[in-house]
């Protein structure tokens, strides 16, 4: 970093530049130098990305540039749907996502919500399960049961109420989280009750199409007042994975993961492959039929990435 460059983080992006927060210091709009918009331009949607850590040079019309983005310590991707080698990067340097669904108005989703749970796995991060409006529903979705027991954090709450809020914020003080989920599940409704005043616009559920209207339409940074920070995404109908070998697919999925070893070949799919032990595993209850299914669904979305290929679309 040059005398003249001060640190900061990315709170938001768009394609005029960025806003970035400096430390010890005010939010700034900045341009992005050309050189950094061309670093890993032909793997990425953009490169420069919400919770990014970047030296910043003022200039004297009280404007900054970005003079270079810090290698990033992890990152929230989804592949670009309009070109299977590039990414879009969701948020960078994140501990953890929380997959935020509702109980009902939109139904629960454990499909989605498997495929947030994956691609938390292949970045390393941890992952919490929120599921909102439970004044709507007499009692929890059953699949939260089986997300306890493979060890994620699971927060039932109601906006409306207030339940859950206290145990969702204890989840998120003193780490740097992604909240994502489809639109109208009430993310910027549980991140208001979380700390008041934060002013996220709130969304209605669709009445004809039963989606959310989208209200956050790009990720924002918000530092939280009890130490840690939230990235508040867009409302995402779709997730997937990015740049992933499907044989590596079984390890993101906890429940297979600790089934494969007693499979026949160490490369098995589990696609009724000779010798595989889910289907024993299922009978058994190891494993549910809907995990399974899941699986299966996100299994078939994806590219044959070769081994090789991993890491040209990384952070």
């Amino acid at each position: 970093m040059t005398a003249d460059a001060r640190p900061g983080t990315v709170v938001r992006q768009d394609a005029r530049g960025v806003a970035v927060l400096l430390e010890g210091g005010p939010e700034l709009w900045c341009a992005v130098r050309g050189r950094v918009h061309l670093e890993g331009a032909s793997t990425s949607t953009t490169t420069v990305a919400v919770g990014d850590r970047v030296h910043v040079r003022l200039g004297d019309d009280g404007r900054g540039r970005v003079e270079e983005v810090l290698r990033r310590r992890s990152v929230l991707a989804r592949p670009d749907p309009h070109h299977e080698r590039r990414q879009h990067v969701l948020a960078a340097n994140l501990d953890q996502v929380v997959v935020v669904t509702a109980a009902r108005d939109p139904d629960f989703a454990p499909g989605f919500v498997d495929r947030v749970l994956a691609v938390a796995e292949w970045s390393r991060l941890d992952a919490v399960v929120v599921v909102n409006k439970m004044d709507l529903v007499a009692a929890p979705p059953p699949e939260l049961e089986v997300y306890r027991a493979l060890g994620y954090g699971v927060v039932t709450a109601s906006a409306a109420r207030g339940d859950g809020v206290a145990a969702l914020t204890a989840a998120l003080v003193g780490r740097v989280s992604a909240v994502t989920g489809h639109s109208g599940v009430g993310k910027s409704s549980l991140l208001n009750a979380v700390q008041p005043g934060l002013a996220l616009k709130v969304g209605a559920v669709n009445e004809v199409s039963r989606r959310g209207r989208q209200t956050t339409t790009a990720a924002v940074y918000v530092p939280l007042e009890a130490g840690g920070a939230v990235v508040d995404t867009p409302g995402i109908r779709e997730f997937g994975l990015f740049n992933v070998p499907r044989r590596e697919v079984p390890w993101l999925f906890r429940d297979l993961r600790a089934v494969a070893p007693r499979c026949r070949f160490p490369d098995c799919l589990h696609r009724g492959e000779p010798g595989c032990a889910v289907p024993a595993a299922v009978a058994a209850g190891e494993v549910t039929a809907w995990r399974h299914a899941s699986y299966l669904r996100l299994l078939e979305t994806l590219p044959d990435v070769k081994s090789w290929e991993i890491g040209r679309g990384g952070g």
